[in-house]
């Protein structure tokens, strides 16, 4: 899926490899056109194109897709030591790596945060952003090709698969 959201989407994603370990696979891009913010305010920089390497543990899909940006950005969602960013408030076993690239994308460019505080782990940049100007950050959004969408809505579990479990009374 990744090499065919790259074809489709020259000059947006590159340096494509893919990894494994005992604990999980690893898939290593570099993005571009996505401007997010590094430093911390008032020195915040623009940049451009970010290394992120998308983890699949071994439990995929019951876990999660995880992703690690190699530069941590300042957003409330990325962790500002490892790059770890919190894509999923919760995790379905439709998501793919298309899925978690466009929400990356709308992470790091602040079209999406989460202030929950089990999501929260840069309060600074969860206060800058009521004083916050010019946001969303400019993006080119990845483009889905027409039989690859078909294939992700294939994938995806009704909604009604999609509800929480409760404990008995």
């Amino acid at each position: 899926l990744l090499a065919e959201l790259a074809r489709a989407n020259p000059g947006a994603l590159d340096d494509l490899s893919r990894s494994r370990d005992a604990e999980a696979d690893f898939f290593r891009v570099t993005l571009h056109r996505t401007t997010a913010l590094t430093g911390t305010p008032p020195d915040l920089q623009r940049v451009d194109a970010h290394v992120v390497e998308f983890r699949f543990p071994a439990w995929f899909p019951a876990v999660p897709i995880e992703a690690f940006l190699a530069v941590p950005v300042f957003h409330p969602n990325v962790h500002p030591d490892n790059g770890f960013v919190c894509l999923w408030t919760r995790g379905s076993t439709g998501d793919t790596i298309v899925t978690a690239l466009v929400r990356l994308q709308n992470v790091i460019g602040w079209r999406l945060h989460n202030a929950s505080p089990d999501h929260l782990m840069q309060p600074a940049a969860l206060a800058w952003l009521a004083s916050a100007p010019d946001l969303p950050l400019p993006c080119t959004p990845i483009e889905i090709p027409a039989p690859l969408l078909l294939e992700l809505n294939w994938r995806q579990p009704p909604a009604e698969f999609r509800r929480r479990l409760s404990q008995p009374d």
